[in-house]
């Protein structure tokens, strides 16, 4: 029994709703509507699982049930422990096991005496293990004998969270760690700080940090060889920077085509470096140039996380589409390749080495030519990260949304205000009349408002929506103004509520939750975001509304980052103040 069926048992047996539940455990309404809706699961040992545990058994004994909070809490972790296939979760943590500790699959195979070809196929999820049990204790034993440093001792402990001291301890360690799920241990938090991120920055503000308006492209370069070799980290930053200087001095704006997985660790920490890297794509942007771009994905989650943040100004100008590989690569090799019309760069390492390696920047023009073909075949192994849509391609955006709204499955909304198609043409209009919208404009909006509404329908008619939405307090709108959510079309210019206005939208939302049984709001204990909706399909994408500065549509269709921003919850903050004041 799946935890939103046990939870409907419970509620029916104590004739009470989804709110009351809340109110007796002290779970937020939110929390709790996703459990019972099915699109949320929590932990078996989470407190919020306690809490609900504690909020059945009170609510039992005021009814003279005699049903504990011990035997709650046992019915409610059963339904919230995961049935995942143990073969599944080996393959996800051998593949980790191997990534981190670039294990060699030829020396572990000599050592098991399973076939080489065998162990890549899964790795690469093309076969299943048999003797799943087997395998991992060949795999144990391996890393116990051939991974036993000190350093990497202490690499295992934090990859298992228990202390690795001796090679016993190492082998029973990961033999426990290789069949359990750790899918769950994706931090919240850090998905959180890439949203907040995303949610404050400021297009301007960072031109102006940077100095972009004012910087002027070089008119001229040193004239360099055919081809220029570069050993170490020091003329690995001038290689790179040597190559956006090529290409900002040619007649070209042709895209210009960037994959890399070498290690930046050693490099990021030169801040100079990274400033003069970031202004110089700036520049090429500003001359026209499209990037195109393979993100490494293949590292542990946060740094994956923080490393797309730093892409965000980039992504804000609509200038960039980011790609990712979607299979496993060689943990031994690491590659870059740019590659510009008349001008590429070449840098190859092992890993751990990185500072050994080489790059080079070619000019001459068949070696061009021979990185500008490997680099499009690079592409057409590469999936999209994300669309990006910006006002120059609104209709695109119009085209997906009716898309869109053909595809089943649960939606879940994280919104600052009341949905636009919840609201009705007259305070729409009043709004419009108020503020002093001119009448094209006005006939614009309301034309846009009529499809979202369509839409919406449309999938209320074969799915659940679930709006997550905070309602605030007259004082609190007054130190947090908001304004009606537009930018599906974006529009620029802001229509302020009154609080009576927003009043009234939040009204028809909850008379609209009346009349649509596949339609349930969700109160938040607070505003998750300020400038940022976010709209989830699950196990399918993401996408991220930013409302101004600049307006911009992502839709996110990584599995890892879609699955992170699924699971965010808005929770009570710790603090008496639940509303940010504006800057």
């Amino acid at each position: 029994m799946s935890i939103a069926e046990k939870l409907e048992y419970y509620l029916g047996l104590l004739g009470c709703t989804s709110q009351e539940l809340s109110e007796a455990s002290a779970v937020s309404p939110a929390t709790v509507s996703r459990y019972c809706s099915g699109t949320h699961t929590p932990k078996p040992n989470s407190k919020s699982l306690e809490k609900l545990a504690g909020g059945i058994a009170a609510l039992c004994e005021r009814k003279k049930l005699n049903i504990t909070e011990e035997s709650v809490l046992k019915e409610l972790q059963v339904c919230c422990t995961p049935q995942t296939n143990t073969s599944s979760l080996f393959v996800i943590n051998f593949n980790t096991l191997v990534n981190k500790l670039n294990i060699s699959l030829t020396s572990f195979s000599e050592f098991s005496n399973y076939d080489l070809s065998y162990l890549y196929r899964i790795r690469n999820g093309e076969r299943k293990p048999q003797k799943t049990n087997d395998l991992r204790d060949y795999l144990c034993r391996y890393v116990a004998r051939y991974h036993n440093s000190d350093t990497e001792k202490t690499l295992l402990s934090r990859l298992t969270g228990k202390e690795v001291t001796d090679d016993r301890q190492l082998y029973d360690t990961l033999m426990e760690w290789l069949y359990a799920d750790h899918s769950g241990e994706m931090k919240s938090d850090t998905a959180e700080h890439f949203l907040t991120h995303l949610d404050g920055f400021d297009l301007g503000e960072y031109i102006r940090a940077i100095s972009f308006g004012t910087t002027e492209i070089p008119e001229q370069l040193p004239e360099m060889p055919s081809a220029q070799r570069y050993y170490g980290l020091d003329a690995f930053k001038q290689a790179e920077l040597d190559f956006i200087a090529s290409v900002l001095l040619s007649n070209s704006v042709q895209p210009v085509k960037m994959c890399s997985d070498m290690p930046m660790s050693d490099m990021a920490v030169d801040m100079e470096f990274g400033k003069k890297w970031m202004t110089g794509l700036a520049l090429l942007m500003k001359k026209g140039i499209r990037l195109e771009v393979i993100h490494d994905l293949d590292r542990p989650f946060e740094e994956m996380m923080y490393g797309l943040e730093s892409w965000i100004p980039l992504y804000m100008t609509g200038q960039v589409s980011p790609y990712y590989f979607k299979s496993v690569r060689n943990g031994i090799y690491r590659h870059l390749l740019y590659s510009a019309e008349h001008s590429a760069l070449r840098g190859e390492c092992l890993t751990g080495f990185h500072e050994d390696g080489r790059y080079e920047l070619e000019t001459a023009e068949r070696d061009v030519a021979y990185c500008r073909k490997r680099a499009k075949e690079l592409f057409q192994k590469s999936s999209p990260l994300m669309e990006i849509y910006r006002e120059d391609s609104a209709a695109a955006f119009r085209k997906f949304e009716d898309r869109e709204s053909e595809h089943t499955g649960q939606r879940r909304h994280i919104l600052s205000v009341p949905p636009i198609y919840s609201i009705s043409d007259e305070l729409l209009q009043r709004i419009m009349e108020r503020v002093g919208i001119p009448e094209v404009r006005q006939l614009q909006i309301g034309q846009y408002v009529n499809l979202q509404r369509i839409n919406t329908e449309k999938i209320l008619q074969h799915s659940q929506i679930t709006d997550e939405l905070p309602e605030l307090t007259e004082e609190e709108f007054a130190s947090y103004p908001l304004s009606l959510s537009l930018a599906g079309m974006f529009y620029t210019d802001e229509l302020p509520y009154t609080y009576a206005e927003y009043q009234e939208h939040l009204h028809l939302t909850h008379e609209f939750e009346k009349v649509h049984d596949s339609y349930t709001l969700v109160r938040s204990p607070r505003a998750a975001f300020r400038n940022i909706q976010i709209r989830i399909l699950l196990n399918s994408y993401v996408i991220i509304t930013k409302n101004k500065h600049p307006m911009i549509q992502f839709v996110i269709r990584h599995r890892s980052l879609c699955a992170a921003i699924e699971n965010f919850e808005v929770t009570v903050p710790n603090t008496e103040h639940e509303m940010i004041a504006p800057e």
